[in-house]
């Protein structure tokens, strides 16, 4: 019984001795097991993270990055090479150029620098342009065909001929000293916006008559504000009595000056008329009139009218009847922007150079259109 515990006393040694060995050896032999998965060192720490594994030093410079300039690797003693600053500091330069100069410049800039690796980039923007370029010439010439429609609104006269086919009413009075009453009635109607023909009656030094008549405009432009037309009446007197033609040809133009709200409309026009009355003996007709329109609603007129006869007359002087007019109307005031529809005014009338009528020593007069 004795040698049992020593026994078992010499077996428990000797594991031991056998066990301590082995756990000196192993210096990462950790007595506590961390959940967590983190590990403490010798001291009682953390551990340190194993350290991040070096890059390699290999770069590959035959893919473009943004960081890298491609020109880098380009061989400048080739002809017509450029550099990224050279693009650059161009295209800083030509971006502010209307698209047709700017299209221009790079075609110059392909020219100098043939080989540059920006080619397709230019060329790309260079067909931007023509499209821009395209798209701006459809709309400048829709812009244009729209003016050519526009109505010009000239200003219309107060004893010569209207130049601007219109479709209108007129009516008006001329009262002369001493007894002379002349009535103005007339209604024109524009099958085109340049072409128009009108009837009516007025009331003329030589009597009362009835003047049917077209107006061609061939060319009336409200871009150019232009006006160029041929007139044509047929005059029918009443007393006394007797039929006439009467051609002229007349031309218009507005001025603005400053670009403001200033207008000013001159015209003029010239011609015979030719009457079965006594012997054969054309008349010379004509005119001319300054209108100053300061605003939308009113302008200012001064107006010469033109009526002589027996021009080259061996027994005596020529028959002449020349007045001067002037005066202001009063269009309506449209806040909507649209066209006036009606515009009424007056004016005095006086001869300046005449030897024959000579009761006629002047007249004032009021008229006003109506536009449909």
């Amino acid at each position: 019984m004795a040698r049992r515990p020593l026994s078992l006393l010499a077996a428990s040694l000797g594991l031991l001795l056998t066990a301590a060995p082995a756990a000196a050896q192993d210096d990462d032999f950790d007595f506590i097991d961390d959940d967590s998965g983190t590990e403490d060192d010798e001291d009682g720490g953390k551990a340190i993270d194993a350290p991040p594994e070096e890059e390699d030093d290999e770069f590959d410079f035959t893919e473009p990055t943004d960081d890298v300039d491609p020109l880098d690797d380009v061989d400048m003693n080739l002809e017509g090479v450029d550099t990224a600053d050279i693009y650059r500091d161009y295209q800083a330069e030509v971006e502010r150029l209307p698209p047709e100069e700017e299209a221009m410049a790079w075609g110059k800039y392909l020219r100098d620098y043939p080989n540059t690796q920006f080619r397709t980039r230019i060329e790309a923007r260079v067909e931007k342009l023509e499209e821009r370029m395209y798209d701006s010439r459809i709309v400048d010439e829709e812009e244009r065909v729209e003016a050519g429609k526009a109505e010009l609104n000239f200003a219309q006269p107060f004893t010569i001929e209207n130049i601007d086919p219109r479709k209108k009413v007129r009516a008006g009075v001329e009262f002369g000293l001493p007894g002379y009453v002349a009535p103005i009635l007339d209604f024109e109607y524009a099958f085109l916006r340049n072409l128009s023909a009108h009837a009516g009656v007025r009331g003329r030094y030589g009597g009362v008559s009835i003047e049917p008549g077209v107006k061609w405009a061939f060319v009336k432009s409200a871009k150019s504000k232009t006006i160029v037309a041929v007139l044509g009446d047929f005059r029918m007197n009443t007393n006394p009595t007797y039929v006439g033609i009467r051609p002229q040809l007349a031309a218009g133009q507005r001025i603005t000056p400053g670009g403001g709200d200033l207008s000013i409309d001159v015209q003029a026009q010239f011609g015979t008329e030719l009457v079965t009355y006594g012997l054969f003996s054309p008349r010379v007709v004509g005119g001319a009139n300054v209108t100053v329109s300061p605003g939308d609603t009113v302008r200012f007129f001064f107006e010469t009218n033109v009526y002589m006869k027996d021009l080259g007359w061996e027994e005596g002087d020529s028959f002449r009847f020349n007045v001067v007019s002037f005066g202001v109307k009063f269009l309506e005031r449209n806040k909507t922007g649209a066209d006036s529809r009606f515009e009424i005014g007056g004016g005095a009338i006086a001869p300046y150079s005449s030897s024959y009528w000579s009761f006629h020593s002047g007249a004032i007069g009021v008229d006003g259109h109506y536009y449909l």
